[in-house]
């Protein structure tokens, strides 16, 4: 009986390796999209659309990381910008509909595909404790091509990125604004929520095996993955914005972000117009850009 017990534990143990191995592979080296990919996904024709003019193609450096982006100048030159982040396995496509929020007031807009993400290079993603890092450079690059003043550069995130806006934004104070869209409240909890909706709640016992096993892959802490323990650290004017209907993100991790968030310039919009994830834009576009404006106009110092 022990023989045979010990070969149960010893078949258990490679399982369980194995499985994590697998599962940790989806959590960050997941598919994503290139750039044609997303651009035909999301039926979207020329830069057109969105009332932009042709983007200046850039690349830049955070260390040896190599990442590629667009420069939208705008000819009005007033001193703003935003910096554009989008979600999860897409590409820098994916946040051009928010583009005409800021572009109509005169900003010069830059987004650019995140580490492991459209053509931007990188082996893993790691929901942010990284990305947050790329972030600050983009900052300083967007802020060196167009000379607008950091403090006068505000930030937008949908989902993935909103996550990393917020998690870049604990303890800063050399922005104008991050405004959220459908963010995590933390890695962990995401993660787990959508290997169940995938899978299945029993793969609940495999995820601390998987996660711990991504940790070591790719070298970073998963519960230092955490916009809800930022929020706790931000004093820069937030807008968070979510549907109530969102399938993907449950509103309850915009609601514990903003609970925890320190700063008295914050606003939480939860819409319930039937959008699901990162769509509220999509289904009424005229009230969010309302939302958006009343934010910058009231909790911020940003240009009318």
């Amino acid at each position: 009986m022990k023989k045979i017990f010990s070969i149960f534990i010893i078949f258990l143990t490679f399982f369980l390796l194995g499985a994590g191995y697998y599962f940790s592979s989806s959590i960050i080296s997941f598919p994503v999209s290139n750039l044609e990919e997303d651009k035909t996904k999301l039926n979207i024709n020329s830069f057109t659309d969105f009332g932009l003019p042709e983007p200046e193609s850039v690349r830049f450096q955070n260390g040896s990381l190599r990442l590629r982006g667009w420069y939208f100048k705008n000819p009005k030159k007033k001193k703003c910008g935003v910096v554009l982040l989008h979600g999860h396995g897409r590409t820098r496509y994916g946040v051009l509909k928010y583009a005409p929020l800021f572009w109509k007031r005169g900003c010069s807009l830059f987004t650019y595909d995140a580490r492991r993400h459209g053509e931007s290079a990188g082996e893993y993603g790691t929901y942010g404790y990284y990305e947050k890092h790329d972030l600050e450079r983009a900052m300083e690059f967007f802020s060196e091509i167009s000379t607008v003043p950091e403090e006068e550069i505000g930030i937008f995130g949908a989902s993935f990125g909103a996550a990393t806006a917020l998690q870049y934004a604990e303890g800063r104070s050399d922005f104008a604004f991050v405004i959220a869209d459908s963010p995590f409240m933390d890695m962990r909890s995401i993660v787990e929520k959508r290997a169940v909706d995938i899978y299945s709640p029993l793969v609940l016992f495999l995820s601390p095996v998987a996660l711990s096993i991504a940790e070591v892959r790719a070298d970073f802490l998963v519960d230092e993955v955490s916009p809800k323990k930022a929020a706790k650290f931000i004093s820069i004017p937030v807008l968070l914005i979510h549907s109530k209907e969102d399938e993907v993100t449950p509103v309850a991790h915009s609601e514990e972000i903003f609970q925890n968030l320190k700063s008295n310039r914050k606003q939480l919009m939860v819409t319930d117009w039937g959008a699901l994830h990162c769509k509220s834009i999509d289904t009424r576009f005229t009230e969010y850009e309302s939302i958006v404006n009343s934010f910058l106009k009231e909790k911020t110092t940003f240009p009318k």
